[in-house]
């Protein structure tokens, strides 16, 4: 199993247990109202879902390369090599620069090469320049020795890290041996265990946000929406209505109705004069069955405040996909601009 299959289970594993668990059990619960009102189909655009799920942190094995070396690149590793010339010399009679002079570094004691000032965090670091540890150091300096001086960020890729070291290995008077078979096998081996450890710790991570999910889907399917408070005999909320803030949060209603006056029906009908009008009554337009069955009654301020709430729910089968608007205020002030969209207001009550 390769690091890039392992990141595809991972990434799996996160995305389906958590991403569209959430999504897929409370995404009416969790909606951010207001949402668009737009798209082909429907009567407006579908709801937007936030559900904020913290992705489990894992650390990944890293890749060995014993396996490489035999037929790694050297002429490659050299040129990957270039990228730390402006700090290293690898040549035999090569000096110290801002980092040590590499010549024979592979198998070498690390801290060692004389003249060179090494940071703390290295000569704290015991041992050699084992072929393990130079694909540890090259892959990630600062992760491997925290504190080291050594600003490089790392090659990612196994297959650079294997030519690098090969070249290395090749910059000395007597090239290191080449790794066993039974120290490949044994790579190999603790890779896989390295990434069955990786699997286990993103499951456990999973868990408590799977059963968060739990929770917060059986709250909600147990606790019914709200009943929308009757704006009407508010007067306190409906007489501080504003009408730039109604208009405003009608803008997103704009790409399905039209307000005007002579206006033509869009995806949904227009919207002129509806404060107490017939419902399904505007001609030219199709309603829905579930808007037709409503035909016997109007638009009355208490009607268009349940509606806006939440529109599957008051007419179920709508075609009006619009989420609703959940804030008091919020269907106030779009209900007060709507009552100015006729020739004579309706009257309040």
């Amino acid at each position: 199993m390769s690091s890039f299959e392992l990141n595809k289970i991972v990434g799996a594993l996160l995305v389906a247990v958590l991403t569209l668990v959430v999504i897929g059990k409370i995404g009416d619960n969790l909606v951010t109202t207001g949402g668009g009102h737009g798209g082909g189909g429907g009567h407006g655009g579908d709801a937007t879902v936030t559900a904020a799920v913290k992705k489990p942190k894992v650390k990944q094995p890293l890749e060995p390369i014993l396996a490489m070396l035999a037929s790694a690149n050297v002429e490659a590793g050299k040129k990957v090599a270039k990228k730390c010339a402006a700090c290293h010399d690898f040549a035999k009679d090569g000096k110290n620069k801002i980092g040590p002079m590499l010549w024979n570094t592979v198998n070498a004691k690390r801290g060692s090469h004389e003249g060179f000032k090494y940071s703390g965090a290295l000569l704290e670091k015991e041992g050699s320049w084992t072929y393990e540890s130079l694909n540890a150091f090259l892959a990630k300096p600062k992760d491997y020795i925290p504190g080291t001086k050594m600003s490089f960020v790392g090659l990612k890729k196994a297959s650079e890290r294997a030519n690098m070291i090969a070249y290395l290995r090749a910059a000395a008077d007597t090239p290191a041996p080449l790794p066993t078979q039974a120290a490949i096998d044994a790579a190999a081996k603790a890779l896989e265990a390295a990434k069955q450890a990786a699997m286990e710790a993103v499951k456990a991570a999973a868990e408590p946000a799977k059963a968060a999910v739990a929770e917060v889907t059986q709250t909600a399917s147990a606790a019914p929406t709200a009943p929308a408070a009757p704006i009407i005999n508010n007067a306190e909320m409906f007489g501080a209505a504003d009408l730039d803030k109604g208009k405003r949060v009608f803008n997103k209603c704009k790409s399905c109705h039209t307000v005007n006056k002579d206006g033509k029906n869009g995806i949904g009908p227009n919207l002129w004069n509806v404060v107490n009008a017939k419902k399904g009554a505007r001609d030219g337009f199709k309603y829905s069955k579930a808007i037709i069955a409503m035909a016997g009654t109007a638009w009355t301020y208490e009607n268009l405040n349940a509606f806006l709430l939440k529109p599957r729910d008051y007419a179920k089968g709508t075609k009006m996909t619009f989420a609703g608007l959940r804030k008091d205020s919020d269907r106030a002030n779009v209900i007060a601009y709507l009552r100015t969209l006729a020739d004579t207001p309706a009257p309040l009550k």
